[in-house]
């Protein structure tokens, strides 16, 4: 006759409690936690809504100096504007200066600087007031097609 098999002393548990358990503590830390990534130097607020122009409203960036560069039909000349007033025919050495001035009356130097141009302004002159903006100190040059500047 046979003798039956003692049973193994080796007891396996049931882990499907324990799986249950670590799942709730992980749904408990999910829900908890901010997946809000902070950035490095950015500060995040929160501004009253009865302080901007209210929903749907655009919001227009107002250029320190809006330059705008109309073709003349020559190859080596443009006409340079500056907040709709029109420069001399030496308008980038006159460009230059009056960027200067108002960097040295105070002007801050991060404020936008928007050069427009026709499309068939050489890139030269593009170049040339983009540089006589950068070395009067202003950082924020913006580039748009168009003649915005010449009319206002």
């Amino acid at each position: 006759m046979r003798r039956p098999l003692a049973p193994t002393s080796e007891h396996i548990p049931n882990l499907a409690p324990m799986v249950d358990v670590i799942m709730v503590i992980l749904v408990f830390f999910l829900l908890g936690a901010s997946l809000e990534l902070s950035r490095e130097g950015v500060l995040q607020t929160e501004l009253d809504p009865r302080s901007g122009p209210g929903e749907g409203a655009t919001i227009e960036i107002i250029p320190l100096v809006k330059i705008a560069l109309e073709a003349t039909g020559a190859e080596d000349d443009c006409n340079v504007y500056v907040l709709g007033e029109r420069l001399a025919p030496d308008g980038f050495e006159r460009l230059a200066r009056l960027l200067i001035a108002r960097r040295s009356a105070g002007a801050d130097p991060t404020s936008p600087v928007v050069i427009a141009a026709q499309p068939d302004v050489r890139w030269r002159f593009v170049v040339r007031a983009m540089d006589a903006a950068v070395k009067a100190g202003f950082s924020n040059v913006q580039f748009a097609v168009g003649l915005e500047g010449r009319s206002e």
